[in-house]
């Protein structure tokens, strides 16, 4: 039997919650303002999707991270603990998280390099590896995009990569050898394997693990 991602698992049982107090609210069970606390506490939802991405793509943590962020400070804005203008600080936090993508290696891009990683936020990126022994990598595009080509690299046995998208998009070429899975967290987007189904059990595989917030990946041979 597969078992649900603890991510996926999370999302599902906020959504059952809202749904029974909306109906308990409407049976009248319980007295309750759902309009004001909606009005509240909704940017608990941005923390707490950001929370089912770090679940679901822990290595591509800057995206996840980034959403965790802006929630929690919407969150002290609607309680008046803070009264600071969120867009006033929006572009001195892109200036800091592009450096923290320079700081960790994010911004690497050698031809051979084993592992394939990007962050990008409002803008694009093209990433390319021919190396033998594949291993991986973490992508994470909000508001941007991604594009990798793994065409001409290779897989010794399995590689993973994460991937985050918000508002963005990635897409992955592999080749036609290779054995591609898929799997992760669909919140108002998703993602498409193109690959070819032929490569045997034997083949070299690539395991993709997704968390799709509003936008989307596209893997293709």
């Amino acid at each position: 039997m597969n078992q649900r991602p603890l991510s996926q698992v999370l999302v599902g049982l906020l959504i059952v919650a809202v749904g029974v107090s909306a109906l308990l609210v409407q049976l009248g069970a319980v007295d309750l303002d759902l309009g004001e606390l909606i009005a509240t506490w909704w940017p608990l939802v941005i923390v707490l999707a950001g929370a089912a991405a770090l679940v679901s793509v822990p290595r591509a943590w800057i995206g996840p991270v980034t959403v965790i962020a802006v929630g929690v400070f919407l969150q002290l804005s609607t309680l008046g603990l803070i009264t600071v203008n969120l867009w006033s600080i929006v572009w001195p936090i892109a200036i800091i998280l592009f450096g923290l993508t320079v700081l960790t290696g994010l911004g690497t891009r050698a031809a051979d390099d084993k592992s394939v990683n990007s962050a990008v936020i409002w803008w694009g990126s093209e990433r390319r590896t021919t190396s033998h022994d594949f291993r991986g990598g973490s992508l994470s595009a909000i508001m941007g995009g991604i594009s990798v080509d793994l065409r001409e690299a290779d897989i010794v046995d399995r590689a993973e990569i994460s991937v985050f998208v918000f508002w963005g998009g990635v897409d992955i070429k592999v080749p036609p050898t290779w054995r591609v899975r898929v799997g992760g967290l669909p919140l108002l987007g998703g993602w498409e394997d193109k690959t070819s189904q032929l490569p045997g059990p034997d083949a070299p595989e690539l395991v993709v693990h997704i968390t799709a917030i509003m936008g989307g990946v596209d893997i293709k041979n």
